[in-house]
């Protein structure tokens, strides 16, 4: 009788084992694909970008990166309250760490990677990976519609020769918002069986308020605002001189919400690449056609069209090094402060 046991209990011990060592492999295997296909993306835009004359300022071209980066912390913000009002209890620091990490998942087609990762970096024992993945669709939907509605509501008051654009961004507005209104997104749950195996999802569902919606409306609006801000830095990291940034900025704004929510509208672009890039050279077009004409910018001599191709370009690679760069400076200091802790309790 205890040889039974104890063989059961080996096997157990075995299936335990064989599973870990499949989950380290599935994520070794992932992070291999995010490398590829970060790598490809870079080339791809290192190619293009090659092909024209221009001369980079490399210290506005950093501090584009970093208001980037900057641009996600509201988001990743609301993504903890997000969790916080469905019942859990998630640490700061770890969630921001894993939405900074998950962001490198976009770059893999169907942007489910981001939802996996994210999911698996915050579950434990006070936050279960079926509400963590509940709290990514949330999230993301919010960044997207709010984005959305700021660049048509811009499109709208300034820029009207842009309506097609300006329409596309209200109907991924409505798509994105109207699933957030609470007992909407409850439904959309229930309908996709998302949860269906975890009584708690429905449950934590009733939790969230309209004046949620609101609080993560307000914060993506920052988030938003410093986009724009990155895209300025990275049109004076070209060496142009664009317009006084109190007058210029809701052209920033409304450029670089409409390209990424419509990147982001297409599933099987991997971060939205070549819809952000075409969406961003289409909005920009007149506008550098304007300013290069201006003193201060005649040293020019590329075509404004080419201009706005390589500022698409440019925004793609800084910010894809700045997630990179980021996401191993976190890697890096996780691996210090656990070797420091691991030191001091052996002392």
């Amino acid at each position: 009788m205890n040889a039974q046991k104890h063989i059961e209990k080996e096997e157990k011990s075995s299936k335990k084992k064989a599973i870990k060592l499949g989950i380290k492999i599935a994520k070794f295997i992932v992070f291999i694909l995010i490398v590829v296909w970060i790598a490809r993306q870079l080339q791809k835009s290192w190619t293009e970008i090659v092909q024209y004359e221009w001369s980079p300022r490399f210290g506005w071209l950093i501090l584009s990166g970093l208001l980037y980066l900057l641009a996600f912390l509201p988001t990743a913000s609301f993504w903890f309250f997000s969790l916080r009002w469905l019942g859990q209890e998630p640490n700061y620091w770890k969630a921001i760490k894993a939405f900074y990490f998950s962001q490198l998942g976009k770059y893999i087609p169907g942007k489910a990677m981001v939802v996996l990762i994210r999911s698996d970096m915050i579950s434990g024992p006070k936050v279960r990976m079926s509400i963590a993945a509940v709290s990514v669709f949330y999230e993301t939907l919010t960044m997207m519609g709010a984005g959305a509605f700021i660049a048509a509501c811009i499109v709208l008051c300034y820029f009207r020769e842009h309506l097609l654009f300006s329409c596309m961004a209200l109907a991924v507005a409505i798509v994105s918002l109207v699933p957030l209104v609470p007992p909407v997104f409850v439904r959309i749950l229930k309908i996709l069986r998302i949860g269906k195996n975890d009584p708690l999802v429905q449950e934590s569902l009733k939790k969230l308020k309209y004046s949620s919606l609101l609080k993560g409306f307000l914060l993506m609006t920052v988030t938003w605002l410093f986009f724009g801000l990155s895209l300025w830095a990275a049109i004076l990291g070209l060496g142009i001189t664009p317009h006084p940034l109190s007058v210029a900025l809701p052209r920033y704004v409304a450029v670089v919400a409409l390209a990424m929510t419509l990147g982001f509208a297409v599933p099987i672009s991997p971060g939205g690449l070549g819809i952000r890039e075409a969406v961003l050279s289409a909005l920009l077009l007149p506008y550098f056609d304007i300013i290069l004409k201006e003193p201060s910018n005649l040293t020019w001599t590329v075509a404004p069209e080419a201009v706005a191709t390589i500022v698409s370009l440019v925004q793609r690679i800084t910010s894809i090094l700045a997630e990179v760069g980021l996401v191993i400076c976190l890697f890096l200091g996780s691996f210090i402060i656990k070797y420091l802790i691991k030191k001091k309790e052996e002392r």
